[in-house]
């Protein structure tokens, strides 16, 4: 007893040493008073508010070893593993920082998964800035077998998973993997949430994913998040107008916007790299764009080679392979008369529609009411006994 006592004893001595001249004097006071309660839940929550403090990180680490070290088996294990992360952050040497991270991760594993696949989460981001993306991506796999398949998860971790799948596909590609992680991250971490150049960066590179990422074609989600208003309130407001040409598949625009942000879209290698593609891309969401606007009660759902090349700017003999490319993407749907030259449209790829889309849906049905409802007079006129 008189051993604990002392050792208690010490640890209130560090505490005071620290608060010594420190501007944190008032927390390391705080601790104090919590630890000699014993009030554990209240001095985790302490401890992870510190470690969020600006200016607090050189205090992290000798806090940890000296102090926390002592309790740490008390702690909440998914807090307690915020607070190792936290501390392995301002380890300089990478070998440290992995050594830290993967025995707190094995003190944990056994009584709290969630929190061991947590610090996987955080030692492949710190691997990451480090140049070493396999082994980043080894822990990533250990946290997905995990995590790929439980529920009920802190949304913090959840938010930590998608970072460094976004952080590592930035790096390893391809680009729609990105772009499905990043807006994964965004579910758990939002925007706001976060630091503003943080926001910014990840908005930006959402907005370069979307346009050169294979098998993306509707950006109507994107669009409606907040990613485009963060854009719009910088100097890559054009990668905004740019989002919104491509999803609209205006061509007309797109040149336009080529023209007069040549130079900036120039300072992009991704862009710059895949010219041709996004000619192509375009084009494709200029023929789906035209295509929905045919689908629906009593439209006419077949087109002319001779107006999806009015429409999408081509050459008239360019125009099946257009459309052979958008049926091999699956695209769209229907019927190709390579006599007749024209396309029986019978599906288009479901999109998340914009409020322009959504009027000319609304036209649509009103039309299509309307016809039921003539259809049916007719019925009742023509047919009297059976409506008695």
């Amino acid at each position: 007893m008189a051993g604990h006592d002392a050792k208690s004893r010490a640890l209130l001595d560090f505490l005071e040493a620290q608060a010594q001249g420190s501007p944190f004097a008032g927390e390391y006071a705080q601790m104090a008073d919590l630890f000699s309660r014993k009030l554990w839940h209240q001095l985790t929550i302490l401890l992870e508010t510190f470690a969020a403090t600006e200016g607090a990180g050189s205090h992290l680490q000798p806090l940890y070893e000296t102090f926390v070290v002592d309790f740490k088996h008390k702690l909440n294990k998914l807090a307690l593993a915020r607070l190792q992360v936290a501390v392995a952050r301002q380890m300089s040497d990478i070998a440290q920082q992995a050594f830290f991270c993967t025995t707190a991760a094995e003190e944990v594993a056994k009584e709290d998964r969630q929190a061991k696949s947590y610090i996987l989460c955080e030692l492949a981001r710190l691997q990451l800035d480090s140049g070493q993306v396999d082994e980043c991506k080894q822990q990533l796999d250990e946290a997905a077998s995990f995590l790929e398949t439980a529920a009920g998860l802190d949304s913090g971790v959840q938010a930590a998973y998608y970072r460094s799948w976004a952080a590592y596909y930035k790096i390893r590609g391809p680009a729609a993997e990105f772009y499905k992680h990043a807006l994964l991250l965004l579910a758990y971490a939002p925007l706001s949430s976060m630091p503003t150049d943080e926001a910014l960066t990840i908005s930006f590179d959402l907005g370069i994913a979307a346009l050169v990422g294979e098998g993306l074609y509707n950006f109507g989600e994107l669009l409606e998040h907040p990613v485009v208003a963060t854009l719009e309130a910088t100097e890559f407001g054009w990668l905004a107008d740019l989002l919104r040409a491509f999803n609209a598949g205006d061509i007309a625009q797109y040149e336009t916007l080529v023209m007069s942000h040549h130079e900036r879209l120039a300072q992009q290698p991704a862009l710059l790299a895949n010219t041709t593609f996004l000619k192509e891309k375009i084009t494709l969401m200029c023929l789906t764009e035209t295509l929905f606007t045919r689908i629906g009660p009593s439209a006419d759902r077949t087109i002319t080679f001779d107006a999806i090349a009015a429409a999408s700017n081509l050459p008239a003999d360019q125009v099946e392979l257009l459309v052979m490319r958008a049926l091999s993407l699956k695209l769209i749907r229907g019927l190709l008369d390579q006599v007749d030259r024209t396309l029986r449209v019978t599906w288009v790829q479901p999109r998340v529609l914009q409020a322009s889309q959504i009027n000319v849906m609304k036209d649509r049905l009103q039309t299509w009411c309307g016809t039921v409802d003539n259809t049916l007079h007719f019925l009742e006129n023509e047919t009297p006994e059976f409506s008695s």
